[in-house]
């Protein structure tokens, strides 16, 4: 190893690219899993960050002093964040739908502890979040996240403040304004076939009350409701993978433009 490469530029490159890297590890599907160690995924950033580094470094504007290199590092983790934050945009809509279901089936009191985000979610939507996990790796949607986080440096690139250019905080803010907004659309689409069926059954069976009122409708309904919701799944599963093929070939898309000027 040549240790006149070694220099000071050199060594805040790296530091800024790491930065921005460890922030998309913060808040990136599957990278983000709590039952992930810290060395690990502090390996991964490293490794990623020796791969980028070089091909960006000579793009560097050295800050001025240590006040403007901690600005500038703050910014490098939230681009991260922020790049991390819009690739699980589709896990936490597909984890609403599952929430829609869970309370159409009547096991929305069933919660249990989801070990990613360490808090009580409903069993349907754990399940469709380890759904979309096994099709995202499938696509090999991880390598279009570390293609994005790589275009990111050119449009923003070390050492520029966001708005230096014709990126602006407001251009920023509206996208994902747009984003959050298009979650939930995604989320009531992924659902709707789901819910449609079993409001159906909800129908009938109030039909059903008023036809025979000496039937205990709940007693036959629950389980009729969760045996209906286990089927529709599992009929409904070809045509989410379609739906989830369509919105991840968007998500790549949005990944590679997000800092787009």
């Amino acid at each position: 190893m040549d240790l006149s490469l070694l220099t000071v530029n050199t060594v805040i490159a790296f530091l800024l690219v790491m930065f921005r890297i460890s922030g998309m590890m913060v808040s990136a599907p599957l990278f983000n899993m709590r039952n992930i160690p810290v060395q690990a995924k502090i390996g991964f950033s490293f490794a990623f960050a020796m791969i980028l580094f070089p091909l960006h470094a000579a793009n560097l504007v050295v800050p001025k002093d240590l006040i403007q290199f901690a600005l500038l590092a703050i910014q490098e983790t939230v681009i991260g964040i922020l790049l991390g934050f819009t690739a699980n945009l589709v896990f936490i809509a597909l984890q609403m739908a599952g929430e829609y279901v869970s309370t159409q089936m009547g096991l929305s009191v069933a919660n249990m502890l989801d070990p990613v985000t360490q808090t009580q979610s409903p069993i349907v939507g754990q399940f469709f979040f380890y759904f979309a996990a096994l099709v995202f790796l499938s696509l090999n949607i991880h390598h279009g996240l570390i293609v994005g986080i790589d275009r990111s440096f050119n449009w923003i690139p070390l050492g520029h403040f966001i708005g230096e250019g014709h990126l602006t905080g407001g251009l920023m803010a509206e996208r994902f304004i747009k984003l959050t907004s298009d979650m939930f659309v995604m989320a009531l689409v992924l659902g709707v076939p789901l819910m449609g069926i079993l409001m159906a059954t909800e129908i009938a069976l109030s039909f059903v009350a008023k036809v025979m009122p000496q039937m205990n409708i709940f007693m036959v309904g629950m389980p009729l409701k969760v045996g209906l919701g286990l089927l529709a799944i599992v009929w409904c599963m070809p045509y989410m993978v379609g739906m989830l093929g369509d919105q991840y070939s968007h998500l790549v898309k949005v990944l590679l433009g997000l800092y787009r000027t």
